[in-house]
């Protein structure tokens, strides 16, 4: 059960000498590696820790045999057999012997490189807003004119700095800065000012200034009264919000960018293993209402170790962008396809019965899915698909994933796994 329960773990599992090296490994960690089992036993963990963190790594081990902690956990740069450096979160314990000598360190290694990806991007748009906001400067020009809007009694620098013309363009005439306003905008502005009697206001619109740039203002203007409540001046203030529009613009996109991150796998665009449960819930709780049923399918690449072992993970990254693309295209609007984890996908086929489902696949039998490595060698990738109807007798999405994995995984382990398979209906 013990062996099991190392073998099996979600997550990398294996027993170091205090020497270094590998004395037992799970299959998890050879994965994440990229190294088959026998190799990384030859190997030890100072050859395949990335030598900043080295140091700190080997400090921690000297502090773990001396007795001053229990254990201790850090993230690190692992080297995988194909060069590339791969995050991954360490944790590290020391087990002793009866007498109370180090006999080995147990290490779990837990793959964190997708979490690492996304900090960094999320970190390029803090940096972004940081930057935006840094260069976020108020500008207002202030103006004040009599009532019929003949004489202009006061203009600040502000409309030569927003508008980037002459302030005497506005002595001369007062409302000759409509001439600049957005031809889209130009009406509500005229009405505002053409209004009689005239009243307070506040709108945004947008200008172009000297050089044709558009600029968005916020336009408020009061009324100002002698001690007989006759008006006797107009005060107008316009600030140039330019600034804080393209602030928020870029906020909108952030926001977007961080909920298409949140949803999305980032290698295959597809969504991820949560977006896909919580779409998965919300059709049990459709179908529990409407009572038309749809039909998961849960699909695995075939040999897709074997294509990073012979060909390096870029190409087995690009097999599955190239089967994710290929086989979405074929995937009606209401349908949605996602990648649960690794090689796994499902498909949840809207309103689709297992009969349709089978008819579906056979359509797609003959269809060939490659990708190209090096020297133009065009490499197949094989999957096998298992299915599951929702019925009554199913309670939860867990379960209705856990069926059509059985189903899967049941023709897996056929003799012609390998192969492009078909299966109907799985108790």
């Amino acid at each position: 059960m013990i062996d099991k329960t190392f073998e099996f773990c979600a997550v990398g599992l294996a027993h170091v000498s205090p020497h270094g090296t590998f004395i037992k490994v799970n299959q998890k960690l050879c994965d994440f590696l990229g190294y088959e089992r026998h190799i990384l036993k030859n190997m030890t963990f100072q050859e395949i820790t990335v030598a900043e963190y080295l140091n700190t790594d080997l400090s921690n081990l000297e502090q773990l045999l001396a007795g001053k902690i229990d254990s201790y956990a850090m993230e690190k740069q692992y080297l995988r057999k194909d060069g590339v450096a791969v995050w991954g979160k360490l944790t590290v314990s020391l087990v002793r012997d009866a007498n109370d000598n180090p006999d080995f360190f147990i290490s779990v290694v837990e793959d964190i490189d997708d979490k690492k990806r996304i900090e960094g991007e999320l970190f390029q748009v803090e940096a972004l807003f940081s930057k935006i906001v840094n260069e976020f400067s108020s500008r207002t020009f202030i103006w004040v004119a009599s009532p019929d809007f003949k004489t202009m009694h006061y203009l600040n620098d502000g409309y030569q700095s927003i508008f980037g013309r002459s302030e005497y363009e506005l002595y001369a005439k007062p409302l000759a800065f409509i001439d600049h306003v957005h031809e889209d905008d130009k009406a509500k502005v005229i009405e505002v000012f053409n209004q009689r009697p005239l009243k307070s206001w506040e709108l945004q619109y947008r200008i172009y200034d000297v050089s044709g740039q558009i600029r968005y203002l916020h336009d408020r203007g009061s009324l100002i009264y002698d001690s007989k409540e006759q008006q006797t001046l107009i005060l107008g203030a316009a600030d140039d919000i330019t600034k804080e529009k393209e602030q928020q613009q870029a906020l909108e996109q952030a926001v977007n960018e961080l909920a298409f991150l949140s949803q999305t796998d980032p290698l295959t665009g597809l969504i991820n293993r949560r977006e896909i449960f919580e779409q998965l819930s919300k059709e049990v709780e459709r179908m529990k209402r409407d009572r038309h049923v749809s039909t998961l399918v849960y699909i695995d690449l075939n040999e897709f170790k074997q294509i990073n072992d012979n060909y390096g993970h870029k190409v087995g990254d690009t097999a599955l962008q190239v089967f994710s693309e290929k086989m979405q295209a074929l995937l009606r609007d209401t349908d949605r396809m996602g990648r649960i984890g690794g090689d796994e996908f499902v498909v949840l086929l809207y309103g689709t019965k297992e009969k349709e489902v089978e008819r579906f696949f056979a359509r797609i039998d003959e269809l060939a899915f490659v990708v190209l490595a090096r020297d133009n060698i065009s490499i197949p990738i094989r999957y096998t698909v298992g299915w599951k109807e929702w019925s009554d007798e199913l309670s939860s999405v867990q379960e209705w994933l856990d069926a059509a994995d059985h189903a899967m995984y049941t023709i897996k382990k056929k003799p012609h796994g390998n192969e492009v398979v078909r299966i109907n209906k799985q108790s």
